[in-house]
């Protein structure tokens, strides 16, 4: 098959055994790749009710279909799993240069079962996979594990994903971290990753994708790129090659849709001093720019503070950083935030809940709930810099206090009580990204339709599609007519969603979509498969792999009622450019799971949807709506 290599691998490391599987090539077509072929493979493996940090759960790593093709703006990896911070689907994404490296070892994913009775790594080199001891990487951090793994492979250029100490301590927050110092952060996976002792895997390989028709994907590149260095009329663009997300703080702070003060207040009013943090506040410390692989943009950058109590150097902030480490705390401090996330780069742990985990545990010290005796003499107040890096470095070791904080809000408020549960802002588990849905509430749905719930990314393309009412060059990606404002918008967001996660599976960066790109994503999949593609099964796939991820949690006896915006979120502000604007988020949620084909209340698939996606026989007889 082009575009892919066919061949996925199956580690026990329980007992250490290596399998390989040649997948059917009906699979890749229904499911894509990424988060799609891995739900697709978890939900044959996976049974119900599992413990996500026993040996049972399964962890996958799974490459996009336009992964490591000349595609532009396509290089990501999915990570696949059962979440131990939601107990849901989770699944986390990054860029970089791993999910290319992948498929040139010969795999389009490697998943893991198991727990291995020591640590190790795994080793894919040109078709081959091996456990290798990592006994003496155990407790070091990502960065060190990285240029040990380099010189005992003796290859620089060696591609690596691993955790670190919070992965290993089980933090429900942590991450897993790629060599060029990108995270997939979301989901808790790091902790999943530690539970099975597996400290990195180790990619090299020197294969050569093959495409079905060089020439028009060839075409198509230069297409893309030119269109893509029109910087003028791509405004997006424009600032996030220059500056990257760091930027964010600079719209989103004005529009009202950036939280502040651990989500309780919104607009400019709120924190004055917001530019001391966001664009040129940041890149002022650039070293020099970065980008993951056959992108174009270069949105990312490594930065120095040279001297100081901050003194560090490493990847340059993104926008949910900066939130988290200094909107959400009123933290005016650029070098701090710049530390902050490189001690979480360091030890992988998620910057998004662990900065919201901050935040709310300022409020807790505000309202004279917890004292500095139980910070460990940390007088953790609103804008105190030090006193949040202070505390970082305990949640990262778990040490103190840090250890109440280590799993993040909704197990933090549970373990103090005394009526914190008001302070920790989650979607069933999960700290949301740092977008107030009030501005688009497209966000919102994303936050509590999604079977990872508080996704921020995932509404880009509904956002897009309400205001623009286009997603693309495709008659099927216009904006859908009919129904009040709420039905609309969840037709919108039905569409774009679905288009979207096939979108994503294909490897590519969001951004390419929320920049307004125009990026012909279906006459690059024709291009590269050979397959005659369409627009309509790309959102017919798009649809497939959301309504199977959406079964999962159905499966273990969840339903979408339990995932519900905070009243922070929900309600309407009393200050701000919203004040006093009120959404009917249910409305919405209701909506979206009809135009989906699911019940409007439980979010449960109609067996006419899944007969019409072709799921009836692999999901069996679910739970009737």
């Amino acid at each position: 098959m082009e575009g892919y290599t066919g061949k996925v691998g199956f580690v026990d490391l329980t007992s250490g055994s290596i399998e390989e599987e040649l997948l059917p090539e009906a699979m890749y077509r229904n499911f894509i790749g990424g988060v799609g072929l891995g739900v697709r493979i978890l939900y044959e493996h996976v049974k119900p009710n599992i413990d996500p940090l026993g040996p049972d759960n399964m962890l996958g790593f799974v490459s996009g279909l336009l992964t490591g093709t000349p595609a532009p703006m396509a290089s990501k990896y999915m990570v696949v799993t059962k979440s131990p911070l939601t107990n849901t689907w989770g699944d986390s994404n990054s860029g970089g240069l791993f999910g290319p490296e992948l498929k040139l070892a010969g795999y389009d994913a490697i998943f893991f079962t198991g727990i291995s009775p020591k640590p190790v790594y795994l080793f894919l080199h040109d078709g081959k996979a091996e456990l290798w001891d990592a006994t003496h990487l155990w407790g070091r951090d990502t960065y060190e594990t990285e240029e040990i793994l380099r010189q005992e492979t003796g290859d620089k250029r060696l591609r690596i994903v691993c955790i670190g100490p919070a992965g290993e301590s089980l933090s429900l927050i942590s991450s897993v971290i790629t060599n060029e110092r990108r995270a997939a952060g979301r989901s808790g996976v790091g902790a999943v990753m530690g539970s099975k002792k597996l400290k990195a895997i180790a990619v090299k390989g020197s294969r050569k994708i093959e495409v079905a028709n060089v020439n028009r994907v060839n075409q198509l590149r230069q297409a893309t790129l030119r269109y893509l260095r029109e910087v003028d009329r791509l405004p997006f663009i424009r600032m996030i090659s220059t500056h990257g997300t760091c930027a964010g703080p600079l719209l989103l702070v004005p529009s009202g849709a950036a939280p502040i003060k651990n989500w309780s207040l919104i607009g400019e009013e709120a924190f004055p001093e917001y530019k001391k943090i966001a664009g040129e506040s940041i890149t002022k410390y650039q070293l020099r720019k970065s980008g993951c692989g056959n992108c174009p943009i270069n949105c990312g950058g490594i930065v120095s503070v040279k001297g100081g109590p901050y003194a560090t150097e490493g990847r340059k902030p993104e926008y949910e950083t900066i939130g988290a480490f200094g909107l959400m705390c009123l933290n005016s401090d650029a070098e701090s935030i710049i530390k902050a996330n490189d001690i979480c780069d360091r030890y992988g742990i998620d910057t998004i809940s662990t900065g919201t985990t901050i935040a709310f545990a300022i409020e807790c010290y505000e309202n004279g709930i917890i004292s500095k005796e139980d910070t460990g003499g940390i007088e953790l107040t609103w804008g105190n810099a030090p006193a949040i890096v202070a505390m970082l470095g305990k949640i990262v070791r778990r040490e103190g206090f840090g250890d109440v904080l280590a799993d993040g809000v909704e197990r933090a408020a549970k373990r103090i009580g005394k009526g914190t549960e008001k302070y920790a802002i989650h979607i069933y588990g999960q700290e949301p990204g740092l977008h107030d849905p009030r501005l688009f509430s497209c966000r919102g749905l994303g936050y509590v339709t999604n079977a990872t719930p508080g996704r921020h990314m995932i509404a880009s393309a509904s956002i897009r599609l309400e205001r623009e009412g286009r997603l693309g060059p495709y008659p099927e990606l216009q904006a859908p007519e009919g129904g009040n404002k709420y039905e609309k918008a969840g037709k919108i967001h039905a569409v774009a969603t679905s288009y979207c996660q096939t979108f994503s599976d294909s490897g590519m960066c969001l951004h390419a979509l929320s920049a307004g790109s125009n990026y012909p994503l279906v006459e690059f999949i024709s291009a590269v498969t050979g397959w005659d593609f369409t627009a309509a099964e790309a959102i017919a796939a798009g649809k497939r792999i959301l309504t199977l991820r959406q079964s999962f949690n159905i499966r273990d006896g969840l339903t979408a009622k339990g995932f519900k915006l905070p009243d922070r979120i929900a309600k309407p502000p009393t200050m701000g450019p919203f004040a006093g604007r009120s959404i009917d988020f249910d409305a919405l949620k209701a909506s979206y799971h009809k135009a989906m084909g699911w019940d409007a209340e439980t979010g449960v698939p109609s067996q006419q949807c899944l007969t019409e996606l072709g799921l009836k026989e692999l999901i069996g007889i679910l739970p009737e709506s």
